[in-house]
């Protein structure tokens, strides 16, 4: 007789799997969506009383009656055994555990007027593209106009954390419905999971800028290889953190005709994250003698980051100035937030190859070498790239580096998705039914309309 686990597939998990975490006191909603094959699973994740959905996660597991869910970005890893109509197991966020059953559940419909539904006027390709030694492979989806020719192409390169190749996140996919849109007007458009998370391989934890870009160069490369691409009018659309990868491409990579940067940082990573900061303590309503001393900490703290070399040093001076921290933020403890718990995720978060080269980033650096034509966008309501500071900042660097075509253009209402926004919080993104202004996805579309006619 086989056993048990032998005969459990994919079909037995896959589905939508609702829990309640408890924290504190308060009881927070957790939804798994998982779906795939026996040989490959993904999923995403739902906070619904948070607002989020469709939250990417980085890796999925069902083996011997054992499920695992990790997704990196967010630090959080899940592992529970299936029950028959239930799941029990643990939550892990940033180091402090939770135990979490889940119970099957129906998948909530989420109003995305927006996303594209098949059929599709065009040809949809999966596609692999190769590093030269085979150490890593990106999985994407390159979309082509359904007629004969060759056709200009762009390049969608997403922002922070584990992304997918429709850059997933609330319950919303921007890389999806931008795709669309241009592969309707005539672009071939390619799209592709980060390294590490979907089906590209690749180790996402241990990435760094650099990596980002040298993947997107790959995928440039891959568009050069294709027949049905004009090779002279490939083009880059970077989204948030795409938006600094982009340059370092345009930079290196003359095969690049024209790009388009939206809500790109233009000043240094140190800066993004002090600024990110300050909106969060002014939103906590802090004293503004407190934030002063508060950013000249986290300024002191992030910029011994930039020197790390994993000393034993280096590591109790970090956790002196996480400590440090903490003594002088009381809501953490008015929240009852485990100290050590805390700290841990933090620590661990921020010696992050990928985070460490976030905080060492000046954008301008590759934006002065740029030759290409250039559209940088943002929105006013923008709580996480400043729009004002850093669309100017973007200007002043082509403007140094001899660029004088380029078009810079700020939106009111909009916030970092480019939708039509209220307050521009994080916590708005989910509850927003629009992906994408039109207005912005028409200006995008017609800008790379007249460049890619430009001899």
């Amino acid at each position: 007789m086989l056993a048990v686990a032998s005969v459990l597939n994919a079909g037995d998990i896959t589905g939508s799997w609702e829990g309640i975490l408890r924290v504190q006191q308060s009881h927070l909603r957790i939804v798994f969506h998982i779906q795939g094959t026996d040989s490959t699973l993904t999923s995403t994740m739902d906070s619904p009383d948070q607002g989020a959905f469709g939250l990417p996660t980085t890796r999925s597991s069902f083996r011997d009656n054992k499920v695992e869910i990790v997704a990196t970005g967010l630090g959080i890893f899940y592992q529970g055994t299936l029950l028959g109509d239930s799941i029990a197991g643990t939550f892990n966020q940033g180091g402090i555990p939770f135990p979490l059953v889940l119970k099957r559940s129906e998948k909530p419909v989420l109003d995305r007027p927006q996303t594209p539904v098949e059929p599709l006027p065009y040809i949809s390709e999966e596609v692999i593209i190769p590093y030269p030694d085979d150490s890593i492979s990106l999985s994407g989806t390159l979309t082509l106009p359904d007629s004969t020719g060759t056709f200009p192409a762009i390049l969608l390169i997403a922002g922070s954390g584990p992304n997918d190749r429709d850059e997933t996140l609330f319950g919303h996919k921007p890389f999806l419905v931008i795709s669309d849109h241009l592969t309707r007007n005539g672009f071939a458009v390619l799209r592709y999971d980060k390294r590490g998370v979907g089906k590209s391989t690749g180790d996402f934890d241990k990435a760094t800028l650099r990596d980002f870009a040298d993947d997107a160069i790959m995928a440039v490369d891959y568009l050069k290889q294709r027949k049905e691409v004009n090779g002279e009018k490939i083009g880059l659309l970077g989204h948030s953190e795409g938006g600094i990868v982009a340059p370092m491409v345009a930079s290196e990579e003359t095969a690049v005709h024209m790009m388009v940067l939206m809500a790109a940082p233009g000043t240094t990573g140190i800066e993004i994250v002090l600024d990110q900061n300050e909106i969060s303590m002014q939103q906590q309503a802090m004293e503004p003698e407190t934030i002063e001393k508060l950013q000249m900490l986290n300024r002191e703290m992030f910029e011994s980051l930039l020197t790390w070399d994993g000393s034993e040093n280096h590591r109790t001076a970090l956790r002196d100035r996480l400590l440090h921290l903490w003594e002088q933020l009381p809501l953490l403890q008015t929240v009852k937030m485990n100290k050590d718990s805390y700290l841990r995720s933090q620590f661990n978060a921020m010696i992050k190859p990928g985070y460490r080269s976030f905080l060492a980033v000046n954008p301008t650096k590759n934006l002065e070498k740029v030759r290409c034509a250039v559209l940088a966008i943002n929105g006013e309501n923008d709580l996480q790239v400043a729009a004002e500071k850093n669309l100017a900042a973007i200007g002043k660097a082509l403007e140094r580096g001899g660029n004088q075509h380029f078009e810079i253009k700020k939106y009111p209402l909009l916030n970092h998705l480019f939708q039509e926004s209220v307050t521009g919080r994080v916590d708005e993104y989910g509850k927003i039914s629009q992906t994408i202004s039109p207005e912005v996805l028409s200006d995008i579309t017609n800008w790379l309309k007249r460049e890619a006619e430009d001899k």
